[in-house]
């Protein structure tokens, strides 16, 4: 499905990026990217071995990005990535080195942005700890098996009828629990997750959701989200669209202190985005699924110029926020979690 949806042709150069505890997946999308005559290229790494990495290594030589990744970012002609939760390092390692790490990332982000590289994410269960997951890991891979095998032409009407409204609208109001409501501007263009490559070049597995960027400057509020790893009731608060406090049910300063690893405009709102998909019927837990559930709403941070925004950052995360209530100029696109535009 990736290599179709990437249209990734005889004889190119295709970086696969997994965790090796993965293999079983990652043999899977190599064969795959074979099987069309392209040339799989294989980034492997852990999580326990980047933390050693970050832990021992000097931050000058962190801020470097390895000649190997530099050169992978300058020649592939697409990317697909089997989902890792990079976020867990805030917890195993120090800020400083951290921040350094996360520099040559973004270096090697721009260079692949630069050259408007196909780029394709399959959520995998074993991205998060079992005890972080909703569901058990044979629910999370049932999850995913549903989205991709629901109607898709179901799935596009929506998407079509959710952006109409979007499209002539002004303002949006996101209602979440523990009071919150924040507002923003909109304006700028939607792009559907439907299965095909977008605009922005980006193809999600699993797909049925939309998501925009705003100006950025225009939000204001407070939003609730379920739960950032083991933080739960996450509350953010936007003053002339940037991140004005945080605060939450446990522990906010974990989720302060991973935003401050990451540098340029880190405390800004990437995108918005509503789920669409009916295939997905409960929250698992890992977000690349739960996006896209009928209904549910999510908000990134972060970098956004791949959809056209103006936020440049080493930082790009979704969270999700389940029950939420979204009008767009007072009228329902999602009321408490359930779809309005139907």
């Amino acid at each position: 499905m990736a290599t179709i949806g990437l249209g990734i042709q005889a004889s190119q150069h295709v970086e696969i990026r997994g965790d090796t505890s993965m293999q079983e997946c990652i043999d899977a999308v190599s064969l795959a990217v074979e099987r069309v005559g392209a040339v799989p290229c294989l980034n492997l790494t852990s999580i326990a071995h980047e933390a050693e990495r970050i832990r021992t290594l000097s931050s000058d030589w962190l801020r470097r990005p390895s000649p190997f990744l530099f050169k992978l970012a300058r020649t592939v002609d697409a990317v697909i990535v089997i989902e890792r939760d990079w976020s867990s390092l805030a917890a195993l390692c120090p800020a400083e080195k951290l921040e350094a790490w996360n520099q040559a990332v973004g270096l090697l982000v721009a260079q692949q942005e630069s050259r408007r590289i196909p780029y394709c994410l399959i959520a995998h269960p074993k991205a998060k700890r079992q005890d972080q997951l909703l569901v058990s890991r044979n629910e999370a891979y049932q999850a995913i098996e549903a989205a991709i095998s629901a109607d898709v032409d179901e799935i596009r009407a929506l998407l079509e009828r959710a952006q109409k409204i979007i499209y002539n609208g002004r303002v949006l109001e996101i209602r979440t629990r523990n009071h919150g409501c924040m507002t923003c501007d909109l304006g700028r263009p939607i792009y559907r997750s439907d299965g095909r490559l977008n605009v922005s070049r980006v193809l999600n597995l699993p797909y049925g959701s939309l998501s925009f960027t705003v100006p950025e400057d225009s939000v204001e509020g407070t939003i609730c989200f379920d739960r950032w790893r083991d933080v739960r009731d996450l509350v953010v608060a936007f003053d002339g669209g940037r991140i004005s406090d945080i605060s939450a049910a446990n522990s906010p300063e974990a989720f302060a202190d991973f935003v401050g690893t990451h540098s340029g405009d880190r405390d800004r709102i990437s995108h918005i985005g509503i789920g669409v998909n009916p295939g997905i019927t409960r929250p698992t837990g890992l977000t690349t699924i739960d996006e896209c559930m009928s209904g549910m709403v999510f908000v990134a941070f972060g970098e956004n110029r791949f959809m056209g925004g103006k936020n440049e950052s080493t930082l790009n995360i979704d969270l999700v926020c389940s029950g939420a209530t979204v009008l767009c100029d007072s009228r329902y696109l999602v009321r408490e979690g359930r779809p309005a535009f139907g």
